[in-house]
């Protein structure tokens, strides 16, 4: 009898201990897999971000601009004004303010002209040109040149074809206005150059020559 008592008494302490590992009194140890499983985050919301990169600074472009209509003086006044301001600028070349002819001149009348212009073109002069002078005098252009050698090596050809009475004439040209090309920082320059060229009341802006 004591031994069928002690056996149901172990049956009845391994029931209790069953029931109590699978928390249905409520209580559980904080590592059970079902708690563990409750705690856990929504794994399917995860979402991987990238790291978020700083928007990228826009450089600012170069601008190019050209200022005609300045005097020799005011060119360079402008040159040193933009390089103060960060840009650059340089003084583009003029022609030579000076003209070289090749004339035939002090010639007695128009009759007299054209008399001498049938000459040259039989001697293979072609493109001169006749032209009226005060008094009532010509004179024929056979040649305008840039510079005084070109004038001259010219003359030298057509007296090899026998035209002895040309000479050389040389003649000042109205002054020309210089040219400023600029260059800087668009946000600069296109800023700036009104503000630099204003002393200058005939100064043009335009275009940079591609």
């Amino acid at each position: 009898m004591a031994i069928r008592l002690f056996f149901f008494l172990l049956v009845f302490a391994n029931l209790l201990f069953f029931v109590s590992t699978q928390g249905y009194f409520g209580a559980s140890e904080d590592g059970h897999e079902p708690q563990r499983l409750a705690q856990q985050l929504h794994a399917e919301k995860l979402r991987i971000v990238r790291e978020a990169q700083a928007p990228a600074v826009k450089k600012d472009g170069i601008a190019c601009r050209l200022i005609s209509g300045l005097k020799a003086a005011d060119a360079e006044a402008l040159k040193t004004a933009v390089g103060s301001v960060g840009g650059e600028a340089k003084i583009l070349p003029l022609a030579e303010p000076t003209l070289y002819l090749v004339v035939i001149a002090d010639l007695a009348g128009k009759v007299a002209a054209d008399k001498k212009s049938a000459e040259l073109t039989r001697l293979g002069i072609e493109g001169h040109s006749i032209v009226a002078l005060e008094g009532g005098h010509h004179e024929i252009i056979l040649g305008r040149f840039d510079s005084e050698p070109a004038a001259r090596e010219f003359m030298q050809v057509i007296a090899k074809r026998g035209i002895k009475s040309a000479r050389l004439d040389s003649r000042e040209q109205p002054v020309q206005k210089a040219r400023v090309e600029t260059r800087g920082p668009a946000s600069t320059l296109l800023q700036q150059l009104p503000k630099l060229i204003g002393p200058y009341a005939d100064a043009t802006v335009g275009e940079c020559a591609p």
